[in-house]
Protein backbone atom coordinates (compact mmCIF):
# COMPACT_ATOMS: atom_id res chain seq x y z
CA UNK A 1 0.00 0.00 0.00
CA UNK A 2 1.04 3.56 -0.47
CA UNK A 3 -0.44 7.03 -0.17
CA UNK A 4 -2.18 8.93 -2.96
CA UNK A 5 -3.59 12.46 -2.94
CA UNK A 6 -7.22 13.06 -3.85
CA UNK A 7 -7.58 16.44 -5.56
CA UNK A 8 -11.35 16.27 -5.14
CA UNK A 9 -11.43 15.59 -1.41
CA UNK A 10 -8.14 17.45 -0.73
CA UNK A 11 -7.03 14.57 1.46
CA UNK A 12 -4.61 11.66 1.35
CA UNK A 13 -5.84 8.10 1.06
CA UNK A 14 -4.36 4.63 0.77
CA UNK A 15 -3.87 2.91 -2.58
CA UNK A 16 -4.38 -0.76 -1.83
CA UNK A 17 -1.90 -3.44 -2.79
CA UNK A 18 -4.15 -5.49 -5.08
CA UNK A 19 -4.94 -2.39 -7.15
CA UNK A 20 -1.31 -1.39 -7.75
CA UNK A 21 -0.26 -2.31 -11.30
CA UNK A 22 3.31 -3.16 -10.33
CA UNK A 23 2.35 -5.70 -7.66
CA UNK A 24 1.98 -8.67 -9.97
CA UNK A 25 2.80 -11.14 -7.21
CA UNK A 26 -0.63 -10.54 -5.67
CA UNK A 27 -2.30 -11.96 -8.77
CA UNK A 28 -3.39 -15.52 -9.35
CA UNK A 29 -2.29 -17.47 -12.41
CA UNK A 30 -5.40 -16.38 -14.36
CA UNK A 31 -4.39 -12.84 -13.45
CA UNK A 32 -0.99 -13.41 -15.03
CA UNK A 33 -2.76 -14.73 -18.14
CA UNK A 34 -4.76 -11.49 -18.36
CA UNK A 35 -1.55 -9.45 -18.14
CA UNK A 36 -0.03 -11.63 -20.86
CA UNK A 37 -2.93 -10.78 -23.17
CA UNK A 38 -2.52 -7.06 -22.51
CA UNK A 39 1.24 -7.07 -23.05
CA UNK A 40 0.82 -9.02 -26.28
CA UNK A 41 -1.01 -6.04 -27.78
CA UNK A 42 1.98 -3.73 -27.31
CA UNK A 43 5.16 -5.80 -27.29
CA UNK A 44 6.64 -8.86 -28.95
CA UNK A 45 6.56 -11.84 -26.63
CA UNK A 46 8.18 -15.28 -26.88
CA UNK A 47 6.37 -17.82 -29.02
CA UNK A 48 4.90 -20.77 -27.18
CA UNK A 49 2.27 -21.75 -24.65
CA UNK A 50 1.72 -20.00 -21.35
CA UNK A 51 3.60 -21.60 -18.45
CA UNK A 52 1.37 -23.91 -16.43
CA UNK A 53 -0.11 -22.73 -13.15
CA UNK A 54 2.11 -23.36 -10.16
CA UNK A 55 0.75 -25.82 -7.57
CA UNK A 56 -0.84 -24.29 -4.47
CA UNK A 57 -1.26 -25.84 -1.03
CA UNK A 58 -3.54 -25.18 1.94
CA UNK A 59 -1.27 -25.68 4.95
CA UNK A 60 -4.07 -24.83 7.38
CA UNK A 61 -4.04 -22.90 10.64
CA UNK A 62 -1.05 -21.67 12.61
CA UNK A 63 -1.58 -20.40 16.17
CA UNK A 64 0.64 -17.51 17.21
CA UNK A 65 1.96 -16.42 20.59
CA UNK A 66 2.56 -12.93 21.87
CA UNK A 67 6.24 -12.00 21.99
CA UNK A 68 7.84 -10.00 24.77
CA UNK A 69 9.97 -7.51 22.87
CA UNK A 70 12.70 -5.32 24.32
CA UNK A 71 13.02 -1.91 22.73
CA UNK A 72 16.78 -2.47 22.49
CA UNK A 73 16.05 -5.33 20.08
CA UNK A 74 14.05 -3.14 17.71
CA UNK A 75 16.25 -0.04 18.03
CA UNK A 76 19.79 -1.25 18.77
CA UNK A 77 21.30 2.18 18.11
CA UNK A 78 19.17 3.70 20.85
CA UNK A 79 17.13 6.90 20.86
CA UNK A 80 17.78 10.36 19.52
CA UNK A 81 17.20 12.93 22.26
CA UNK A 82 15.45 16.13 21.20
CA UNK A 83 13.59 18.91 22.99
CA UNK A 84 11.11 19.03 20.13
CA UNK A 85 9.75 16.48 17.68
CA UNK A 86 11.82 15.35 14.68
CA UNK A 87 10.59 13.74 11.45
CA UNK A 88 11.59 10.39 10.03
CA UNK A 89 13.71 12.18 7.44
CA UNK A 90 15.62 14.21 10.06
CA UNK A 91 16.64 10.92 11.71
CA UNK A 92 17.23 9.22 8.33
CA UNK A 93 14.47 6.67 8.89
CA UNK A 94 12.85 6.55 5.46
CA UNK A 95 10.20 3.84 5.96
CA UNK A 96 8.56 1.72 8.62
CA UNK A 97 8.07 2.89 12.19
CA UNK A 98 9.47 5.22 14.84
CA UNK A 99 8.64 5.37 18.54
CA UNK A 100 8.33 8.80 20.17
CA UNK A 101 8.62 8.74 23.98
CA UNK A 102 8.21 11.43 26.64
CA UNK A 103 6.52 11.81 30.04
CA UNK A 104 3.31 13.51 31.08
CA UNK A 105 4.19 16.98 32.39
CA UNK A 106 1.42 17.05 35.03
CA UNK A 107 -1.40 15.00 36.51
CA UNK A 108 -4.28 14.46 34.09
CA UNK A 109 -6.88 12.56 36.16
CA UNK A 110 -9.71 13.53 33.82
CA UNK A 111 -9.69 12.74 30.07
CA UNK A 112 -7.56 15.48 28.52
CA UNK A 113 -7.21 16.14 24.78
CA UNK A 114 -3.93 15.25 23.10
CA UNK A 115 -3.93 17.39 19.95
CA UNK A 116 -1.94 17.65 16.73
CA UNK A 117 -3.04 21.18 15.78
CA UNK A 118 -1.29 21.31 12.39
CA UNK A 119 -2.41 17.91 11.03
CA UNK A 120 1.02 16.61 11.91
CA UNK A 121 0.27 12.87 12.21
CA UNK A 122 2.08 11.34 9.23
CA UNK A 123 0.49 8.85 8.92
CA UNK A 124 -0.92 6.84 11.84
CA UNK A 125 0.01 7.08 15.55
CA UNK A 126 -0.68 4.44 18.22
CA UNK A 127 -0.71 6.06 21.67
CA UNK A 128 0.06 4.33 25.00
CA UNK A 129 0.54 5.54 28.58
CA UNK A 130 2.69 3.31 30.82
CA UNK A 131 2.30 0.55 28.25
CA UNK A 132 -1.52 0.69 28.22
CA UNK A 133 -2.96 1.43 24.80
CA UNK A 134 -5.02 4.64 24.72
CA UNK A 135 -6.05 4.89 21.08
CA UNK A 136 -5.25 5.93 17.54
CA UNK A 137 -4.46 9.24 15.88
CA UNK A 138 -4.52 9.47 12.09
CA UNK A 139 -3.63 11.97 9.42
CA UNK A 140 -6.55 14.15 8.24
CA UNK A 141 -9.16 12.19 10.19
CA UNK A 142 -8.26 11.76 13.90
CA UNK A 143 -6.10 14.59 15.22
CA UNK A 144 -7.45 14.66 18.79
CA UNK A 145 -7.79 11.95 21.43
CA UNK A 146 -8.16 11.92 25.23
CA UNK A 147 -5.58 10.55 27.65
CA UNK A 148 -5.34 10.24 31.43
CA UNK A 149 -2.40 9.66 33.73
CA UNK A 150 -0.10 10.99 36.41
CA UNK A 151 2.82 13.40 36.17
CA UNK A 152 5.87 11.45 35.03
CA UNK A 153 3.93 8.62 33.37
CA UNK A 154 5.54 7.36 30.19
CA UNK A 155 3.82 8.46 26.98
CA UNK A 156 4.66 6.34 23.93
CA UNK A 157 3.55 7.16 20.40
CA UNK A 158 4.35 4.58 17.72
CA UNK A 159 4.15 6.26 14.31
CA UNK A 160 3.60 4.29 11.11
CA UNK A 161 4.74 5.52 7.72
CA UNK A 162 1.96 4.33 5.39
CA UNK A 163 3.88 5.08 2.20
CA UNK A 164 4.54 8.12 0.07
CA UNK A 165 2.81 10.17 -2.56
CA UNK A 166 4.66 9.54 -5.84
CA UNK A 167 3.41 12.46 -7.94
CA UNK A 168 2.11 16.02 -7.72
CA UNK A 169 2.48 18.74 -5.13
CA UNK A 170 2.61 16.32 -2.17
CA UNK A 171 5.64 14.39 -3.43
CA UNK A 172 7.81 15.89 -0.66
CA UNK A 173 5.88 14.17 2.08
CA UNK A 174 7.70 14.08 5.43
CA UNK A 175 6.77 11.34 7.89
CA UNK A 176 6.49 11.13 11.66
CA UNK A 177 5.11 13.74 14.06
CA UNK A 178 5.29 17.14 12.38
CA UNK A 179 4.91 20.20 14.57
CA UNK A 180 4.12 20.12 18.28
CA UNK A 181 1.75 17.86 20.17
CA UNK A 182 -0.31 19.61 22.83
CA UNK A 183 -1.75 17.96 25.95
CA UNK A 184 -4.45 20.29 27.26
CA UNK A 185 -2.54 23.58 27.37
CA UNK A 186 0.95 22.06 27.54
CA UNK A 187 3.31 21.64 24.59
CA UNK A 188 5.01 18.26 25.00
CA UNK A 189 8.81 18.41 24.91
CA UNK A 190 11.92 16.41 25.84
CA UNK A 191 11.46 13.49 23.47
CA UNK A 192 13.37 10.24 23.11
CA UNK A 193 12.88 9.15 19.50
CA UNK A 194 13.62 5.54 18.54
CA UNK A 195 14.02 4.56 14.87
CA UNK A 196 12.81 0.95 14.68
CA UNK A 197 14.41 -1.71 12.48
CA UNK A 198 11.78 -4.42 12.70
CA UNK A 199 12.82 -6.13 9.45
CA UNK A 200 16.33 -6.81 10.75
CA UNK A 201 15.04 -8.04 14.11
CA UNK A 202 12.69 -10.48 12.38
CA UNK A 203 15.29 -11.62 9.82
CA UNK A 204 17.79 -12.37 12.60
CA UNK A 205 15.26 -14.44 14.53
CA UNK A 206 15.20 -12.16 17.57
CA UNK A 207 11.40 -12.17 17.79
CA UNK A 208 10.57 -15.85 17.86
CA UNK A 209 8.42 -17.82 20.27
CA UNK A 210 11.30 -18.57 22.65
CA UNK A 211 10.65 -15.10 24.04
CA UNK A 212 6.88 -15.42 24.07
CA UNK A 213 4.18 -16.10 26.61
CA UNK A 214 1.40 -18.47 25.59
CA UNK A 215 -0.79 -17.48 28.53
CA UNK A 216 -0.82 -13.75 27.88
CA UNK A 217 -4.21 -12.40 26.89
CA UNK A 218 -4.62 -10.70 23.55
CA UNK A 219 -5.10 -6.97 23.99
CA UNK A 220 -5.28 -3.66 22.21
CA UNK A 221 -2.36 -1.79 20.75
CA UNK A 222 0.82 -2.69 18.89
CA UNK A 223 2.19 -6.15 19.64
CA UNK A 224 4.34 -8.76 17.92
CA UNK A 225 3.22 -12.38 17.60
CA UNK A 226 5.13 -15.39 16.32
CA UNK A 227 4.57 -19.03 15.51
CA UNK A 228 5.75 -21.92 13.36
CA UNK A 229 4.38 -23.52 10.22
CA UNK A 230 5.51 -27.12 10.55
CA UNK A 231 7.22 -28.74 7.56
CA UNK A 232 5.04 -31.01 5.44
CA UNK A 233 7.53 -32.19 2.84
CA UNK A 234 6.04 -29.68 0.38
CA UNK A 235 7.08 -26.11 -0.41
CA UNK A 236 4.31 -24.85 -2.66
CA UNK A 237 2.80 -21.45 -3.22
CA UNK A 238 0.20 -20.51 -0.63
CA UNK A 239 -1.85 -17.53 0.59
CA UNK A 240 -2.11 -16.34 4.18
CA UNK A 241 -5.35 -14.92 5.57
CA UNK A 242 -5.64 -13.10 8.90
CA UNK A 243 -9.31 -13.43 9.73
CA UNK A 244 -10.23 -11.34 12.77
CA UNK A 245 -6.92 -9.49 12.86
CA UNK A 246 -7.09 -5.72 12.40
CA UNK A 247 -4.06 -4.13 10.75
CA UNK A 248 -0.38 -4.92 10.54
CA UNK A 249 2.39 -6.73 8.69
CA UNK A 250 3.45 -10.35 8.18
CA UNK A 251 6.88 -11.97 7.78
CA UNK A 252 7.61 -15.56 6.70
CA UNK A 253 11.11 -16.85 7.42
CA UNK A 254 12.29 -13.27 7.82
CA UNK A 255 10.79 -12.02 4.53
CA UNK A 256 8.28 -9.16 4.79
CA UNK A 257 5.17 -10.19 2.84
CA UNK A 258 3.48 -6.82 3.26
CA UNK A 259 0.58 -5.20 5.08
CA UNK A 260 -2.81 -6.63 5.90
CA UNK A 261 -5.89 -4.50 6.59
CA UNK A 262 -8.90 -6.74 5.98
CA UNK A 263 -11.57 -4.28 7.11
CA UNK A 264 -10.45 -1.84 4.43
CA UNK A 265 -10.05 -4.53 1.79
CA UNK A 266 -10.47 -5.56 -0.90
CA UNK A 267 -7.42 -7.81 -0.53
CA UNK A 268 -7.88 -10.40 2.21
CA UNK A 269 -4.83 -12.61 1.62
CA UNK A 270 -1.10 -12.18 1.10
CA UNK A 271 0.78 -14.31 -1.42
CA UNK A 272 3.55 -16.57 -0.09
CA UNK A 273 5.78 -17.78 -2.97
CA UNK A 274 7.15 -21.27 -2.60
CA UNK A 275 10.84 -20.16 -2.40
CA UNK A 276 10.00 -18.43 0.90
CA UNK A 277 9.08 -21.78 2.51
CA UNK A 278 11.07 -24.80 3.62
CA UNK A 279 9.72 -28.30 2.99
CA UNK A 280 11.92 -29.83 5.70
CA UNK A 281 12.50 -27.15 8.37
CA UNK A 282 10.04 -25.23 10.57
CA UNK A 283 8.89 -22.01 8.94
CA UNK A 284 8.94 -18.98 11.25
CA UNK A 285 5.88 -16.73 11.09
CA UNK A 286 5.92 -13.22 12.58
CA UNK A 287 2.99 -10.82 12.76
CA UNK A 288 3.05 -7.20 13.89
CA UNK A 289 -0.53 -6.37 14.90
CA UNK A 290 -1.01 -2.64 15.42
CA UNK A 291 -4.54 -2.37 16.82
CA UNK A 292 -6.16 -5.57 18.11
CA UNK A 293 -5.47 -9.27 17.67
CA UNK A 294 -8.30 -11.81 17.85
CA UNK A 295 -8.57 -14.05 20.89
CA UNK A 296 -7.96 -17.14 18.74
CA UNK A 297 -4.60 -15.77 17.45
CA UNK A 298 -4.76 -17.99 14.39
CA UNK A 299 -3.80 -17.31 10.80
CA UNK A 300 -4.78 -19.50 7.86
CA UNK A 301 -2.66 -20.68 4.93
CA UNK A 302 -4.96 -21.28 1.92
CA UNK A 303 -4.58 -22.68 -1.58
CA UNK A 304 -6.32 -19.74 -3.25
CA UNK A 305 -6.32 -15.96 -2.85
CA UNK A 306 -9.13 -13.68 -1.76
CA UNK A 307 -8.60 -10.35 -3.49
CA UNK A 308 -12.05 -8.83 -3.92
CA UNK A 309 -13.82 -9.13 -0.58
CA UNK A 310 -15.25 -5.98 0.88
CA UNK A 311 -15.04 -5.56 4.63
CA UNK A 312 -16.51 -2.95 6.90
CA UNK A 313 -14.88 0.41 6.34
CA UNK A 314 -13.01 1.93 9.28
Amino acid sequence: SHVVYSSLKKTLSIEHKSYVFGHFWTLTDPGHHSLFIIWKRFRDIPVGPMPPATPKFAYGFVTLQKVWTLLDTLSPQGPVQSQYLLTFEEIKQYYGFMLYRTTLPRNVPEPTPLISPLNGIHDRAYVSVNGVYQGLMERDTALVMNVTGQEGDQLDILVENMGRVHFGSYINDNKGLLGNLILGNDVLTDWSIYPLDIDTAVANGWLQAAHSGSGIEAGDGPMIYSGTLKPTGLAWDTFVKLNGWTKGQVWVNGVNLGRYWPQRGPQQTLYVPRPFLSATQPNNITVLELERAPSHRRILFMDRPQLNSTGQKT
